[in-house]
């Protein structure tokens, strides 16, 4: 490259040189990427990402080469960015290099897209760009940054080293310094003391900027009165949202919103959110009542029975699972499923037909497991204390070791005091005649 005024130095700077400039470049704005975005997240709980990467991409790219035509890395390694002439890039062509051709602007664009995808699904922040513009704006950056990843390759075939971003900005990166410094001692002092007051500016213009990263943000999240924890409460709380719309019949994802609805002093929000749970359950349940009673009218069978029941009298009706239950019981015709129902009536607060059916079941089977214990405790809930103890003499007979029937004939000789031995013996015969009658021991 031959230089085209006296005294000017356009030797295309090495590749290797530019390749680790262009590395400690990039590091130098990730790290200023990250702390534009996390400082004022942290002091307000509200940050504006592409604000804070522009800012750190202007403030470190573009301000240091449209005046000093270097950035850090540039100037570590020698290096320089020119026109044709040795003299500074205007900055709108800066502008376009540093942000389109080299892909920085589409490369921010797309990291804090995402960034602020997975930090809104997290719940640890939120975002306001809308869907379709978002995914419009991340097709163009996509085409935007593969012509600039072109574009760099370009160099690689050109003598002076050029990309596709200095041909747009008629920019060259050489070797520094690529104009010689005055000869004169008087022209000397004024241009460094024009570089050291540029240098000045540029350091004002800096601390301004940086400013502007704190104090946008503060200035958006003050407006509405809000402090960082308020923020970071009501960004957790619209998270939480989204997801109770998907699914307003979690009952964890209810608790936790109320709780937060709560917590923020909002109880007409509390309210809603619980009555969309309510109506979402009723809904479910609902459903699932439907879907039971179709299988159980086809099956008739107990695995149905007992969910259906269960749900009914999760609801409070009882009456209503009480046809289910009877249903079951005259379907299946099993002695020791109807001793199985009487003792589910009891449980309901039904004695007195849970004696019904446990004596039917008793008389249908009288070594039926547990009829008699089961029929003695209802006897004795329904007032009838001596049949109840008769039942329960009846239970022990066929089975000394039953401990249901132990405490409540316990619990029922401290009213009616000690059992004759006559109507222990009386129990006893009665289970020997039951069990020859059955074929079975004694």
């Amino acid at each position: 490259m031959e230089p085209s005024w006296p005294g000017l130095n356009l030797t295309p700077a090495p590749l290797g040189r530019r390749v680790l400039a262009g590395i400690f470049d990039g590091c130098a704005v990730a790290g200023l990427s990250t702390l534009c975005f996390a400082v004022p997240m942290v002091l307000r709980g509200f940050a504006l990402p592409m604000w804070g990467v522009l800012a750190a991409l202007v403030g470190y790219q573009v301000v240091p080469l449209a005046f000093l035509k270097q950035t850090a890395g540039m100037q570590l390694f020698g290096l320089e960015l020119v026109r044709k002439d040795g003299h500074h890039v205007d900055l709108a062509n800066l502008l376009f290099r540093e942000l389109i051709g080299r892909g920085f602007f589409p490369a921010a664009y797309l990291f804090t897209l995402t960034a602020g995808a997975v930090a809104s699904a997290l719940g640890l922040a939120g975002t306001a760009t809308p869907l379709l513009l978002g995914g419009l704006m991340a097709l163009a950056c996509m085409g935007a940054l593969a012509m600039a990843l072109v574009g760099h390759l370009i160099a690689l075939g050109r003598p002076d080293g050029r990309t596709l971003a200095d041909l747009f900005a008629s920019s060259y990166v050489a070797v520094g310094p690529t104009r010689a410094p005055p000869e004169d001692e008087e022209e000397r002092a004024e241009h460094d003391a024009h570089r050291a007051r540029v240098k000045r500016n540029i350091v004002v213009f800096e601390v301004l900027l940086v400013a502007s990263v704190v104090a946008i943000p503060w200035a958006l999240s003050s407006r509405g009165g809000e402090t960082a924890k308020e923020r970071g409460a009501r960004i957790a709380r619209e998270a939480l949202e989204k997801k109770f719309a998907l699914d307003p019949g979690n009952e964890a994802l209810a608790r936790e919103l109320s709780r937060a609805w709560w917590q923020a002093g909002r109880d007409d929000e509390l309210r809603k959110v619980e009555e969309a749970h309510l109506a979402a359950r009723r809904k479910q349940e609902g459903e699932r009542e439907a879907s039971l009673r179709g299988r159980f009218a086809a099956t008739k069978d107990r695995a149905n029975a007992s969910a259906l029941v269960e749900l009914l009298e999760n609801q409070g009706r009882v009456d209503d699972a009480l046809v289910v239950y009877r249903q079951y019981v005259e379907a299946d015709g099993q002695p020791g499923t109807r001793a199985g129902f009487g003792h589910w009536l009891a449980s309901v607060g039904r004695p007195a037909d849970a004696v019904v059916e446990l004596e039917r079941a008793v008389k249908e089977e009288p070594l039926v497991p547990f009829g008699h214990t089961l029929l003695g405790v209802s006897l004795v809930r329904a007032g009838r204390a001596e049949e109840g103890r008769a039942q329960l003499l009846l239970a022990l007979a066929d089975d000394p070791l039953d401990e249901d029937a132990k405490d409540a004939l316990a619990d029922l000789e401290e009213t009616l005091g000690a059992t004759p031995e006559k109507l222990k013996k009386q129990a006893e015969a009665t289970v020997r005649g039951w069990r020859a009658d059955a074929g079975v021991g004694p």
